[in-house]
Order: structure tokens, then sequence, then C-alpha cells
């Protein structure tokens, strides 16, 4: 069975949309070494919003 976690990837309000893609970063390779694998970065339209990302892995029952 697999367990899902959405993660805002850019929180607060940055300046420019780089320093939005360097949290972003940061962010996926601290879940990525916990062991949740991305699976899909959900942005929005118009370039200002927050990005998510949706994380999976296996969960033991």
């Amino acid at each position: 069975m697999k367990e899902y976690k959405l993660v805002y990837l850019n929180k607060g309000l940055k300046l420019s949309r780089e320093k939005d893609i360097e949290q972003a970063e940061e962010i996926i390779n601290r879940y990525a070494s916990e062991g949740w694998t991305l699976q899909e970065i959900a942005t929005p339209d118009d370039g200002i919003g927050a990005m998510v990302g949706v994380f999976y892995k296996d969960s033991k029952l």
C-alpha cells in the first residue's frame, strides 16, 4: 500500500522565482532522503502561487 503526502514547496513570499525553485529543491531533497519519492509537482497557472509536491512511499501494514 502506498502512503501519499502533499507538501508546499515554496512557503513564504520570495522576490524571485529562482528563490522559489531553490527552496523547492531543498525540500524535495529533504523528503527524498527520508524515503519519499516525488511523483508530481503542481504549479499554478499564474506563476506566482504555491508549488505543491506530491510524494509517496510504500507503507507497511
